[in-house]
Order: C-alpha cells, then sequence, then structure tokens
C-alpha cells in the first residue's frame, strides 16, 4: 500500500473528499493535514519565509512516519526544496507539477488565481524559467467570468485550492493542481523515482527541533 502524505494551508480549507475521490488507486492511502501559517495569508518575502518553516516542521518527519512520499498542496511550493533535502521519499508541489504538466497538454498555459497567490505565482513562473511558455497570470475576482481573462492560453491552470468542477472552458484542458500532485506522487513511488542528491544534498546537520520551535513561534 502507499501512503502519501498531502500538506495543505489551514486558510484554503481544501475538503478531504474532493481531494482524494477518483484520483488515486484503491490501495493508496491520503493523509491530508492542514498546516498552519504563522503569518496568513503569506503575501510577500517575510510570509514566504515563514510558510517555508512551517512546511518544513509539519513535513520533516514524514518518512519515519512511513509515509511513502510528499505532496505540497499549496501553490506556492513553500518548503519544497528544503523537504527534498531531508527526506529521500518524492516530495511532489502544487505550483511547480502543475505548470510542468501543463505544457504537456499544450505550447503555453495560463494561471488563474486569487488575490492571496498572485505576488507568488510571479515569483515562481519566472523562478521556473517558465516566462515565455506563460501566457499569463490572471485574477479572478467574484462574479467575473473564466473566458474573459483566460486571453490566448491553451492551457490553463487553477492556482489557491480552487476546483476545477467550477470552471467550464471550451477546448481549454483545466490542471487542478492537488489532484495532480497526488497523482504523480503515486506514480513516482510505483516508478521507484525520488529527487536527485546532487540537486537536494542532505543537509551537513539536521535541526529538526529547531525548526519545529521556529515555526510555532508567536
Amino acid at each position: 500500500m502507499t501512503r502519501i502524505l498531502l500538506l495543505s494551508p489551514a486558510d484554503l480549507d481544501l475538503a478531504d473528499e474532493v481531494i482524494v475521490t477518483g484520483v488515486t488507486d484503491s490501495d493508496t492511502e491520503t493523509v491530508h493535514r492542514r498546516v498552519i501559517y504563522p503569518s496568513c495569508p503569506p503575501i510577500g518575502a517575510h510570509d514566504w519565509a515563514l510558510a517555508d518553516l512551517a512546511i518544513m516542521a509539519a513535513g520533516q518527519d514524514a518518512q519515519a512516519e512511513g509515509f511513502d512520499a510528499v505532496c505540497l498542496a499549496d501553490f506556492g511550493d513553500y518548503g519544497a526544496n528544503a523537504l527534498r533535502s531531508l527526506l529521500d521519499i518524492p516530495v511532489v508541489t502544487a505550483g511547480r507539477a502543475s505548470m510542468l504538466h501543463a505544457l504537456t497538454l499544450g505550447a503555453h498555459f495560463s494561471v488563474l488565481t486569487g488575490e492571496r497567490d498572485y505576488a507568488r505565482v510571479k515569483k515562481l513562473v519566472h523562478e521556473y524559467a517558465l516566462d515565455s511558455q506563460c501566457a499569463g497570470i490572471h485574477l479572478l475576482r467574484p462574479g467575473a467570468e473564466v473566458l474573459d481573462v483566460v486571453g490566448k492560453a491553451e492551457v490553463l491552470v487553477i492556482a489557491g485550492g480552487t476546483q476545477k468542477s467550477g470552471f467550464d472552458v471550451p477546448n481549454i484542458p483545466i490542471v487542478d493542481p492537488v489532484s495532480l500532485v497526488v497523482k504523480i506522487a503515486e506514480s513516482l513511488v510505483g516508478l521507484c523515482l525520488s529527487h536527485s542528491r546532487r540537486a537536494y544534498p542532505v543537509p551537513q546537520m539536521r535541526k529538526a527541533a529547531l525548526i519545529k520551535a521556529i515555526s510555532h513561534q508567536s
């Protein structure tokens, strides 16, 4: 049996049944753990650093707890690289995985997001060198029509925990990051693949207690 730990920020309030229904195999167990960020919602560099610590604290013992993979449901990919250094099991992130997967479905994608994640999405698109493939990052405001903000995108990526079931865009694939990361993690486990140790070397000295202490400071 495959055991996957899914970490999501508490402010997105993702429903367990929405995440796992019809996505994973019958013998895969997905444990959904909500993480409280010290500064929420994270809207700038200071908040992002605290979110990194919170995710590190929540996931750093996943391998010891018997999980086969870790998934990060927050499109911001907080704490991902640090967890990859700490863990031998796959760590799959909503932001990077969904944008790269979108490029298997079309040449250009757009990200549809709320104000919570707008600045972070812009940062990640640039960091992941996807500027030329990203047709746009669009704010979906209350009452707005999706077709009005899609632009020239061939694929649409939904950020910020929004479920794709609420959208209907003719002829355009819609990528739901949360469902995607769980399925990718399941596949990586089945293929016996994980991240490169050349890319993510193990820490010289682990500071698990310190990470937990800092992440829970008021």
